[in-house]
Order: C-alpha cells, then structure tokens, then sequence
C-alpha cells in the first residue's frame, strides 16, 4: 500500500472508504501504522484544479515525535 490508495475499514460493523495520506513508525511496538482520511460520499465536492493549494501533512497531523518516525 502507498500514500494515495483507497481502503476500506470496518467501523462498527459497516464498512468504511479511507485515502491513505501518510505512514509512521510506531517505536515502542516498531508497527507501521497508517495515518488514513476518511472518504465521506456525503462531502465530495468538484473544484478547479488552479483553486488548490499544498498542504504538508505535517501541518494537517500534530504526531508527537517521541512515539513515531514519519516515512
């Protein structure tokens, strides 16, 4: 799996869809962990592509440095 793929996740018995947007290394346990969006149909929205701007995932995701290693 990679930043950018569609998975699926059951929640309370339904299944949900998730965009993969980044991965880390938990230390304490060493398992690769992903850090996952949730896809809601309900939000979806069409824009000009020239009305995007970056973001860093690092400005979107406070993660606590002393517990994970960012890929």
């Amino acid at each position: 799996m990679k930043i950018g793929d569609i998975v699926t996740r059951k929640i309370d018995g339904a299944e949900a869809s998730f965009c993969i947007i980044g991965f880390y290394t938990d230390q304490h346990s060493g398992e690769k962990v992903a850090i996952l969006a949730m896809l809601d149909p309900n939000s979806v929205v069409e824009v000009a592509v020239q009305e995007l701007a970056p973001v860093k995932l690092k400005e979107i995701i406070a993660l606590t440095a002393s517990t994970c290693f960012m890929h």
